[in-house]
């Protein structure tokens, strides 16, 4: 369920180099809320080179037969992010984005009904929390390593009243 509310938009507080900005987010999700997923959505991450973003999207749309479900656009602050089936496709800014290369690093996001759930399950089998449960445009999120050295970003989704009906693309 999403709201029709176009104008308003969520705001992103970032810092970066020292200082904190406050940044406009623009964020479009055909599923707003995860809390009912019975199994965690695994999304591979993808990094197009510069300037190859939007063909990059059309590409996976093309490749899975699906459209774009979630479109995050912050390029203010150096970050877009577009879900295309299984794949989230990011385009990150070095020179605006001071947590790109950490997010690089990362190669799978993982959405869950429940972050808590979720990381306490994964903590109880070898894994280990690498980020802190923090807040998310899109909800929560944390970084978590697994008992066998995958990188993750775990995320829960919820309903927010600036979530807009269509996407950027």
């Amino acid at each position: 369920m999403r709201c029709a509310v176009p104008v308003r938009q969520v705001e992103l507080t970032l810092v970066h180099g020292g200082a904190i900005v406050e940044v406009v987010v623009r964020l479009y999700r055909r599923q707003t809320d995860s809390s009912g997923f019975l199994t965690p959505r695994v999304l591979a991450r993808v990094f197009p080179d510069h300037g190859q973003f939007e063909d990059t999207v059309r590409f996976y749309e093309h490749v899975t037969g699906v459209r774009l479900d979630m479109d995050l656009d912050a390029r203010e602050a150096g970050l877009y992010i577009v879900a295309v089936g299984p794949f989230l496709i990011l385009d990150l800014d070095p020179e605006l984005l001071e947590r790109a290369e950490q997010a690089r690093q990362t190669p799978v996001t993982m959405i869950f009904s429940d972050l808590d759930s979720a990381l306490a399950d994964s903590v109880a089998n070898g894994a280990e929390i690498v980020a802190q449960p923090f807040a998310a445009p899109t909800g929560r999120g944390a970084r978590i390593r697994h008992a066998d050295g995958l990188l993750v970003e775990y995320l829960e989704h919820r309903p927010s009243p600036d979530d807009v009906d269509e996407p950027s693309l």
